[in-house]
């Protein structure tokens, strides 16, 4: 089975309490809040194909993610990966939001310049594989 877009991603749930390590049988598992986009990138089923990023609302924006969208055509064919996207501000040497935006905002045009300045890291930060069970993620 391969997935397309658009899915709906996997979204935080508000709890009372953390769940203890024995909670589950197989374990519970916490990942580090990220201040990103909520996004999902689909690698080509096959040879020919195109790489696509989904927001969270289901639409495409892949032209907006050009250094994001080359680097995951080194990735399998058939994966979708299930993440917050981040971006690194050079200048500050750290992540941020307000470049995150502006990258979001900018079409095709200005999406390369803005690449250059504020990368997107080479893989969504946090990234759920979907086809793989938990420990093989």
């Amino acid at each position: 089975m391969v997935l397309r877009p658009p899915v709906e991603p996997m979204l935080a749930q508000a709890a009372e309490s953390v769940p203890g390590p024995a909670a589950l049988r197989a374990g519970v598992a916490y990942e580090q809040k990220l201040d990103g986009h909520r996004t999902l990138l689909f690698t080509p089923a096959g040879a020919g194909g195109a790489v696509l990023v989904q927001t969270r609302r289901g639409a495409l924006v892949q032209d907006r993610w050009p250094d994001l969208v080359a680097a995951a055509e080194q990735l399998p064919h058939g994966l979708v990966l299930d993440g917050e996207l981040v971006v690194w501000d050079t200048e500050e040497g750290r992540l941020s939001f307000e470049a995150l935006q502006r990258r979001a905002a900018t079409r095709a045009r200005g999406a390369r310049a803005l690449a250059a300045r504020w990368p997107a890291p080479r893989a969504l930060a946090a990234s759920r594989m979907i086809r793989l069970p938990w420990p093989g993620r």
